[in-house]
């Protein structure tokens, strides 16, 4: 038997059946909610307890439940919430509208006690492998963004020197209005450099990746390039 066991919301209107289903998974361990009411599901769903998984009876073809079921999927909140379906095992076609409107296991009837069980443990860990393997995109995500920003900076940096390293080469040592504008170049190029280096540091140390939210590494690269035109106009 695992340790932690999902939060689980049970949706369907068949009384004896959810009983039984309730009692069979709390022997395991499971916490089981039950919403008989299809037109409060998705309210209960964003205003109670978290759940890690949402059982879908299908047991009638009530066309309230086929609705249902378009509204999670189609919810911001609710889309990646993992649906199991309760479908009768010797109906083919119910098994295809389940799987059309975002099913990701089904639970056929009828079962015993120890094949739910059962059948429940390997829901759950599939459910455990399938957010371990989401939590790692996210960070390997998160980390092809930290990289494509430090080599976009890399290359700015580097720009923004290669003007002073040719004025250097170019300038003309008696010249003191030529060296005014050297030093003066040196100056606007190191302030850009230096802002290049608080922004990426503000961004390291913030405690979150905000590299990886909407706009942020846009909006970066933007000020960026703009003050890289600045430099550049004012060679």
């Amino acid at each position: 038997m695992m340790e932690k066991k999902e939060k689980i919301l049970l949706i369907s209107n068949n009384a004896e059946f959810a009983e039984s289903f309730i009692r069979d998974l709390n022997q395991e361990g499971f916490q089981v909610d039950l919403v008989a009411d299809y037109e409060n599901v998705i309210s209960h769903l964003y205003h109670r307890t978290r759940y890690e998984m949402l059982i879908m009876d299908m047991q009638n073809d009530d066309n309230q439940i086929l609705s249902l079921c378009q509204k999670i999927k189609k919810d911001v909140q609710l889309k990646y919430l993992p649906l199991i379906c309760v479908v009768q095992k010797d109906l083919f076609v119910e098994h295809l509208v389940a799987f059309e409107l975002g099913a990701d296991e089904f639970i056929y009837v009828p079962y015993t006690t120890p094949e739910l069980q059962l059948r429940m443990r390997s829901i759950q860990r599939l459910m455990v492998l399938q957010r371990s393997l989401q939590e790692k995109e996210n960070q390997l995500k998160a980390l092809r963004q930290a990289q494509r920003i430090l080599v976009t900076l890399s290359h700015y940096i580097n720009n923004s020197l290669t003007p002073l390293y040719t004025m250097v080469q170019m300038i003309d040592e008696k010249d003191p209005e030529e060296a005014r504008r050297l030093k003066d170049f040196a100056r606007k190029t190191v302030e850009f450099i230096n802002k290049v280096l608080v922004t990426l540091n503000n961004l390291v140390q913030s405690g979150e990746m905000k590299v990886v939210k909407d706009g942020v590494y846009k909006d970066l690269l933007l000020d960026i390039e703009q003050e890289l035109e600045r430099l550049r106009k004012n060679q």
